[in-house]
């Protein structure tokens, strides 16, 4: 029972940070595009729906899988007998793979040549300034950590 309610938190917290995270990014790329009607998601998306709102409610349930997705497969990290190493590439591949199926599940990109290229460039940059920025956050803690002990 204790292992059930924790899943639920989890679901229900990866599901809600995916969801402000797509609404947030929604909201920018509307202004960005200088609309001055807000657009869930991209025109190949929202016109696969009958009316916006319809198209809003499959975005929001594409964020909320997306959060889940990617807060669960965070957990990779916590696997203690695999090296840094091997946990990152399975981590990155997973996140990838996964995240290119809901892309495409939501038109967020096509599979023509140079935006495949696109978007694949910018995941990895991105994947590469959230791993440095936890990496060095981590070894902060563990820093501090270590500090404390050394005095006591």
């Amino acid at each position: 029972m204790k292992n059930t309610k924790r899943f639920i938190n989890y679901l229900f917290t990866f599901a809600t940070e995916g969801i402000f995270i797509g609404l947030m990014i929604s909201i920018f790329c509307s202004y960005a595009s200088h609309s001055s009607v807000y657009v869930p998601s991209s025109p190949s998306f929202t016109t696969n729906f009958s009316n916006l709102l319809n198209a809003f409610t499959a975005s929001i349930i594409l964020w909320a899988v997306t959060g889940i997705f990617f807060g669960f497969g965070s957990f990779i990290f916590t696997i203690n007998h695999w090296s840094l190493l091997k946990k990152t590439v399975i981590n990155f591949f997973t996140y990838y793979f996964g995240f290119v199926f809901l892309a495409l599940l939501a038109g967020w990109v096509s599979l023509d040549l140079i935006n495949f290229t696109k978007f694949t460039v910018i995941f990895v940059i991105i994947y590469l300034i959230c791993w440095y920025y936890n990496y060095h956050k981590i070894a902060k803690e563990i820093a501090n950590i270590n500090h404390k002990i050394k005095k006591e």
